[in-house]
């Protein structure tokens, strides 16, 4: 079998030990080999090791370190708008919840969805996918909740499913209509039983749903009886939970097996155990927790008492502008408290299971998706170190190079 590519003079070829979910501490384990070449074929890893199989073309690595593309698994791609006043209020002491409150926050970026056209969507979100592949990320999350009505929620999952089939990196929807509690309502169940209404216009789109649990938001009584109405029609549910504060999100997640539980800023030991113990994934987002001058959740002890952990960006334009996975790495090891083998093994395999699509990507290995990130580096382990440095040389999405050059 002649390769159609064989990449060579790899310094490290890095990755996880195993698909995920990874818990605990075999997150920290990770399979490193040192002068490696990677071989493609058809989009795949076809061989790896240290010989020089035939290719039709073959490149010289000079020396790089190979990882998994990286798995964004939470952002709100698609919205439109830029939300740097906020960020501005914030410095003055006005706290998220205030915001939001005083008709800022999430619904001024409702106002600017509704209004945009499916086009002016697509066109805005793009610009971020193609500077996302310049980071290395190769397959990432996006929902909607910019919408609350049917119209715009639609809208949302139809420009995410025309940016997954109109460039390279893979996205991936997530149904998110209970982001907020819009204008218009008696009562919280009253919108809840109206999304309710069209969610099977929604499997059209995707097979995953989310609600923002959160005081104030959505309690756990209320996101109960909706999480569990999707997942009896045939969802994968995920919740944000206990950012804000301990609210009980995170152990309506394990009550109700959902997929994941994200943020836990603000999760109780208790809850954090109960996470750990059950196959709920701990999705941490610490560029959040930076962004609003927050503290971190902890990840440490996640890890420390058996969890599975993964790692997003949660670039959305209000909360969280970032969605360099390098700067959340950084964040993850020097305030989460994560390995950097760990923050690895979260940003991969654990991140690809949160988005079910472990079986192929996540890992280099034999069969998998030949999606790499190829990176200007000593050694791995200096990722969190280098995070303000060009260092990425090449983003390579089912073989061919979408980013950077090689």
């Amino acid at each position: 079998m002649k390769l159609d590519t064989l990449i060579v003079g790899l310094k490290e070829v890095v990755s996880p030990i195993r698909k995920g979910p990874v818990r605990g501490n075999e997150m920290g384990q990770l399979k490193v080999r040192k002068r490696t070449n990677i071989g493609i074929k058809n989009g795949k890893i076809a061989y790896i090791g240290t010989e020089r199989p035939p290719a039709l073309r073959e490149v010289q690595a000079h020396g790089l370190v190979a990882l998994p593309g990286f798995v964004d698994c939470h952002t709100h791609i698609p919205f439109i708008g830029n939300r740097s006043f906020e960020f501005l209020m914030r410095l003055e002491g006005r706290s998220y919840m205030e915001i939001m409150e005083n008709g800022g926050g999430i619904f001024s970026t409702v106002k600017a969805v509704r209004e945009a056209s499916e086009a002016e969507l697509f066109r805005y979100n793009m610009k971020s996918l193609v500077e996302m592949a310049h980071y290395g990320i190769t397959t990432v999350e996006g929902k909607s909740g910019y919408g609350l009505d049917k119209e715009s929620e639609l809208k949302q999952l139809s420009v995410l499913k025309r940016l997954n089939a109109s460039q390279p990196i893979d996205v991936a929807s997530t149904f998110l209509g209970a982001h907020a509690f819009p204008d218009g309502y008696h009562k919280k169940s009253e919108y809840l039983e109206y999304l309710l209404g069209f969610v099977d216009k929604v499997r059209k789109y995707t097979n995953t749903a989310d609600i923002f649990c959160e005081k104030g938001v959505f309690e756990p009584e209320e996101s109960r009886r909706f999480l569990k109405e999707l997942k009896r029609r045939g969802f994968r549910i995920r919740l944000h939970a206990d950012e804000l504060v301990a609210s009980g999100g995170g152990k309506l997640a394990v009550e109700l097996g959902a997929v994941s539980a994200d943020h836990l800023i603000a999760a109780d030991d208790e809850t954090l155990r109960a996470i750990a113990s059950s196959d709920v994934t701990a999705v941490l987002m610490p560029g959040t927790s930076f962004f609003l001058r927050e503290k971190y959740a902890r990840g440490d002890f996640l890890i420390s008492h058996n969890g599975i952990v993964a790692l997003g960006s949660d670039f959305n334009p209000g909360s969280c502008n970032i969605y360099d996975p390098l700067l959340v790495i950084h964040l993850a090891v020097s305030r989460n408290g994560l390995k950097v083998e760990e923050a690895i093994t979260a940003y991969t395999a654990n991140s690809a299971h949160v988005l079910d699509v472990a079986d192929r990507k996540g890992l280099l290995e034999i069969g998998y998706d030949a999606d790499l990130v190829l990176l200007d580096l000593g050694s791995h382990l200096d990722l969190p170190y280098m995070f303000s440095r060009e260092v990425f040389a090449a983003t390579i999405k089912e073989g061919k190079v979408i980013a950077g050059d090689l």
